[in-house]
C-alpha cells in the first residue's frame, strides 16, 4: 500500500493518457502521476503541461509502486506490457485499459496479471469530436467531460477495484456505462470499426479507378469527410473484432442493397423518405450526445461502495487542500 499519497501510472502519454492526466491535475486529485512513453519528446511535454508529476523512462520503473496503471496505449502493445509488467506490480494494484476492444484484452489481462491483481477494461467515447487529434499536443483535461466511459471489469477484478475506476471516471466529468466484454465489442463494431472499413472502402473505389485522376479534382469536402476515417485503425483492430464485425459488414451490405434498388428504380419518394429519417435519426443522437443525456435507457448502476480501495483511494473525489497565503 502507499505510505502517502496514491501513485498512479500513466503508461502512454498521448491523447488519451495525456487527458487523464490533465484532467486529474485540474480537480486536485490528492495523487502522484507517474508517466511512461516510449517517445521521450512526448513524456517531457507531458511533463512540460502538467499532465504527470514525473516520467520514467522504464517501464518497470514507472509502474511497480502503482496502485493504479493506466494502459492508454495502441491495443497492439498491450499483450507486451501487461506481460512485462506483471511480474512486478505491487499485491492488489489496479490495471485498467482504454482499448477499443475488450474481449481480446481481457484474455491477455488473465494471462499476465498474477492472481491478486485488479484488471478493469474501459474504453472512453469522447462526447465531442476529435477527428486528426492525436498525441500529447492534443491532450485536454476535458476531453471526456460528458461523454460515455465504458467499464467491463473483468471477473477478477473486486468491487472495490471497481469503484475506483468509477471514481476515476467521475473526476473526469464521463458517464460510466458498465458492460461485459462481449456486449461491448458487439456494439464498437458497428459504430466505431465498421464506420472506418467503410470509409476505406469509399475511398478505395475512387481511387482505383482509371477517372481518379479527373475524380480527384472534384472531391471536396464530401469525400474528405467521407473517407477521413479510413486510416484510423490498423488492421489488427479489425481482425481482434472479427466476429462481430462481420455481422455488421453484412448489415451494411443488405443497408447499401437497399438502396441500390431504390436508386435503380427511381424511387424519388421513398429514397427522400429514408433519408428525411435518416436526418430525424441523426439530428436525435447529436442532440443526446451534445447533453449526455441517455434517459431512454437504464441508467449506470454505481458498485457498492468498498473497504480497502476506497479508504486508500477516497482522496481521488476530494480536492487536495488549498495553501493558506
Amino acid at each position: 500500500m502507499s505510505v502517502s499519497k496514491p501513485r498512479i501510472s500513466i503508461v502512454g502519454l498521448g491523447l488519451i493518457g495525456g487527458s487523464i492526466g490533465l484532467a486529474l491535475r485540474q480537480a486536485e486529485a490528492t495523487s502522484v502521476i507517474v508517466g511512461h512513453d516510449r517517445d521521450r519528446m512526448a513524456g517531457n511535454e507531458a511533463k512540460k503541461l502538467g499532465a504527470v508529476d514525473k516520467v520514467h523512462w522504464n517501464l518497470i520503473s514507472a509502474c511497480e509502486d502503482a496502485d493504479l496503471v493506466i494502459l492508454a496505449i495502441p491495443l497492439a502493445g498491450i499483450e507486451d506490457t501487461l506481460a512485462a509488467i506483471g511480474p512486478h506490480l505491487r499485491p492488489g494494484c489496479v490495471v485498467m485499459d482504454t482499448a477499443a476492444v475488450k474481449q481480446e484484452v481481457m484474455g491477455w489481462a488473465a494471462k499476465s496479471l498474477p492472481e491478486g491483481m485488479h484488471f478493469v477494461g474501459t474504453n472512453p467515447i469522447p462526447s465531442r469530436a476529435v477527428p486528426g487529434l492525436s498525441g500529447i499536443a492534443s491532450a485536454r483535461a476535458d476531453l471526456f467531460q460528458n461523454g460515455m466511459f465504458c467499464i467491463v471489469p473483468s471477473s477478477a477484478a473486486s468491487p472495490d477495484a471497481v469503484k475506483l475506476v468509477t471514481n476515476l471516471v467521475g473526476i473526469l466529468e464521463a458517464r460510466p456505462l458498465f458492460l461485459d466484454a462481449v456486449e461491448h465489442d458487439g456494439l464498437v463494431a458497428a459504430v466505431s470499426q465498421l464506420p472506418g472499413l467503410l470509409s476505406l472502402a469509399l475511398l478505395e473505389t475512387a481511387v482505383n479507378q482509371p477517372a481518379w485522376r479527373e475524380l480527384r479534382k472534384v472531391a471536396g469536402p464530401v469525400f474528405d469527410a467521407g473517407t477521413r476515417l479510413a486510416t484510423s485503425n490498423p488492421a489488427g483492430v479489425y481482425l481482434s473484432n472479427q466476429e462481430n464485425l462481420l455481422r455488421w459488414i453484412d448489415a451494411l451490405s443488405a443497408s447499401l442493397d437497399s438502396v441500390r434498388k431504390q436508386v435503380a428504380n427511381g424511387d424519388e419518394a421513398e429514397l427522400s423518405q429514408r433519408i428525411q429519417q435518416g436526418w430525424q435519426e441523426r439530428q436525435a443522437w447529436m442532440a443526446d450526445r451534445e447533453i449526455g443525456d441517455w434517459s431512454e435507457g437504464p441508467k449506470p448502476q454505481m458498485p457498492a461502495r468498498g473497504g480497502f480501495f476506497d479508504m486508500l483511494f477516497g482522496g481521488f473525489l476530494r480536492r487536495a487542500p488549498k495553501q493558506e497565503s
